[in-house]
């Protein structure tokens, strides 16, 4: 039997980072996976886990496995650890050679603002925005136009549960009444913009991995259902009216930056037009259907092979336990999602494996 001697550090254990750890594992990588036990990737049967259930306990165990690891390739699979590390551990970018590669674009894409700021270079559209701690006094409230959607701009807790969740306010006493409920680090991170609907069945994304700021392999995809915000349960390939529009800024957005590793660029259309939304500089949620649409991505990107083979077919995701949740509330969804279940050769299951069912049962139980 062939020992490995492939190594690779993941760190953060959701839905993406148990993609990951499978793949590397199936291509005999040695995988050390880095999160908090309740994560679900931190059940899979693959990989050395690692627990950290603090900051500092994550900033010394990385430190221990760089003074014996230095340079390993390392995949870091969660936005709130990437940003944690980029503010808090800078070094943790020298002592590994981590993906997402380029902390250069990873300052622009972890802060909203500093994307729209970008995308201003390429043409793209973003909603009005502006941070709340700029809300003062010198302010013309009459001009702003309500409702407004107030969201984080950049992510400031790792461990800690953030008191603040994203809402819509709807007049100038509602924002003023939230505005003094916030601490001064939340204002600093908080941003207030023009609410672009609550029509989700018109958000979309555009998944990718690319590779000094070029494509390497995308997919666009309509966010079809939703478990909560941000937490899509059903995502198919797009390939309608606005499809080419939005895998164009994109890629001419990114190609702004030399970044490398798996991204989502997330767009809504709001009256005929394409707005950005974020960029997320990490594995995405969705990303199994990456597998399905190009079958060979981790070998092709790893170097294993020279060629990334495309399906031709138009494919889709399902997270089946959300869904059934919300087909419960909804039942008149049921034949799609049963559609969905059924097309066996163009469809993906999230967590679902037949090698692997304890992360599964796992989400079951929570």
């Amino acid at each position: 039997m062939r020992v490995s001697t492939k190594e690779i550090l993941i760190i953060g254990a959701g839905p993406q980072a148990l993609f990951l750890v499978r793949e590397y594992s199936r291509l005999s990588y040695k995988v050390t996976l880095v999160g908090r036990e309740n994560e679900i990737a931190m059940h899979s049967r693959y990989g050395k886990k690692i627990t950290v259930g603090n900051e500092q306990e994550l900033v010394t165990k990385i430190s221990h496995l760089a003074e014996h690891k230095k340079g390993m390739d390392c995949i870091v699979a969660s936005g709130f650890y990437l940003a944690f590390l980029m503010d808090h551990y800078p070094k943790f970018f020298i002592k590994f050679n981590v993906i997402p590669k380029d902390t250069e674009a990873l300052s622009v894409f972890l802060n909203k603002l500093n994307t729209y700021q970008l995308a201003e270079k390429v043409n793209c559209k973003c909603p009005k925005s502006i941070i709340l701690s700029d809300l003062n006094d010198d302010i013309d409230y009459s001009l702003i136009q309500f409702p407004q959607i107030v969201k984080w701009n950049r992510d400031i807790f790792l461990y800690e549960k953030p008191g603040f969740k994203t809402c819509i306010v709807h007049s100038v006493k509602e924002l003023r009444n939230l505005h003094q409920t916030l601490i001064k680090k939340e204002k600093e991170a908080l941003v207030m913009q023009t609410y672009l609907g609550e029509d989700l069945e018109n958000n979309f994304s555009y998944g990718a991995y690319f590779q000094s700021g070029k494509l390497v392999a995308g997919i666009c995809v309509n966010e079809v259902r939703h478990f909560r915000s941000g937490v899509s349960s059903v995502v198919e390939e797009y390939t309608g009216e606005f499809a080419e529009l939005i895998a164009s800024k994109s890629v001419d957005l990114i190609g702004q930056t030399q970044f490398t590793g798996f991204l989502d660029v997330e767009f809504k259309i709001y009256n005929g037009e394409a707005y950005l939304l974020e960029v997320n500089p990490r594995p995405f949620g969705f990303i199994k259907i990456m597998k399905l649409k190009y079958p060979d991505l981790i070998q092709f990107i790893i170097g294993e092979i020279e060629s990334n083979s495309m399906n031709p077919k138009s494919v889709k995701w399902i997270n089946i336990l959300r869904d059934c949740v919300l087909i419960a509330k909804n039942p008149s969804k049921i034949l799609h999602m049963l559609s969905i279940l059924f097309d066996f050769s163009s469809r993906t299951l999230d967590v679902w494996d037949i090698s692997d069912l304890k992360p599964f049962f796992y989400q079951v139980k929570r």
